[in-house]
Parts: structure tokens; C-alpha cells; sequence
């Protein structure tokens, strides 16, 4: 049996792997959730998924990839969910952060809007916990946002302004608008 030199074996892979990845990300999909993995997608410098020109905030917590319903990464100054910060013992909680109005992109708390998940009242707030609700229905008038991470939705409802509602299955999740208090 002959031996492939390692300089043909690693182009071979990286042939393969560029033969396999989507330019859409419909194609590629984590096996541990089904969901399409989140990809880099070309988009105008104006759209939410311009993520090529995004501030740099990734980094700075552990932020979950939103995504189109085509699998396009959506930019984190347009949508971030966060948990909150486990150095003060928050991070059962989490934290979704957009422009204002929803789906604008945002550059500081002047021009974000924070929707919260606190079922557990991690916050000390009862507007937090007494504001999330847990069912199966969305609201009559729901309007979905096309955003999705790993199989949950984004959707929004204008009898309802001060919430978002995430929908996984057939669990729909209300978390009520308000701004989490700053940890030191």
C-alpha cells in the first residue's frame, strides 16, 4: 500500500472541505442539533448580515449565533443573546440585545432595547420574572422576525411591544423588555 505524501493528503482535505462548505449555510447543519451552522454570507454593507464589518464584540461573552432562516449569520449589533455575567452569579439568566426599533443595528445602551430572560429572578427584579411566561401559543398578531439559532425562532408581536417571544417546538417563551442593572 502506498503512502500519500502529506502535501497531497492536506490538499486533498482542504479540497474536499471547500467542495462541501455553502455559501447559503442551508447545506451544513451541526449534528447536534440539526440547525444550520451559521455562515459568513455576502450581503449588501446595509444588511444585517454585513457581518464582515461588525464591531468586535463577539469576544467580550458568550454570545449565541443568530442566524436567517437561510443559515446567514445575523451581525451582533443587530441581535445578541447573551447569558448574564456569571462573576455576580447571573448567568442563568439571559439577555437579548437589539436596536431600537427592532432589527436596526445598535451602538450603545442609548440605542438598544434589552429583552430578559429571568424565570429564576437571578436580577432580584420581579418585572423580569413576573414578565417571562412559558406556553404554547404566540400571540394572535405574532410577526415573525426570520431569525433563528439552532432550531428556536425570533418573533415579535405589536399588541405586545415591551416583550419578544422565542419559539422552540412547540414552547413559546414571552421575555419581557427592561435593562438588566450593571455588574462590578
Amino acid at each position: 500500500m502506498s503512502k500519500m505524501p502529506y502535501r497531497s493528503l492536506g490538499l486533498s482535505l482542504v479540497l474536499i472541505l471547500a467542495a462541501c462548505s455553502s455559501q447559503s449555510g442551508v447545506e451544513s447543519t451541526d449534528p447536534a442539533n440539526s440547525a444550520p451552522v451559521p455562515q459568513e454570507c455576502e450581503a449588501e454593507a446595509d444588511s444585517p448580515l454585513a457581518v464582515g464589518s461588525e464591531p468586535d464584540w463577539r469576544q467580550f461573552a458568550q454570545y449565541l449565533p443568530w442566524t436567517d432562516t437561510e443559515g446567514c449569520l445575523v451581525r451582533i449589533d443587530v441581535l445578541a443573546e447573551r447569558p448574564g455575567p456569571g462573576h455576580c452569579d447571573w448567568q442563568d439568566s439571559r439577555v437579548m440585545i437589539t436596536g431600537d426599533p427592532f432589527g436596526s443595528r445598535y451602538t450603545d445602551s442609548a440605542d438598544d432595547v434589552e429583552y430578559v430572560r429571568d424565570p429564576e429572578g437571578v436580577y432580584g427584579n420581579d418585572e423580569f420574572m413576573n414578565g417571562f411566561v412559558e406556553s404554547d401559543e404566540l400571540p394572535d398578531d405574532a410577526t415573525d422576525s426570520g431569525y433563528r439559532q439552532a432550531g428556536r425562532q425570533l418573533w415579535f408581536s405589536a399588541s405586545d411591544p415591551d416583550a419578544i417571544f422565542i419559539r422552540s417546538g412547540e414552547t413559546v417563551e414571552r421575555w419581557p423588555r427592561g435593562e438588566v442593572p450593571g455588574c462590578l
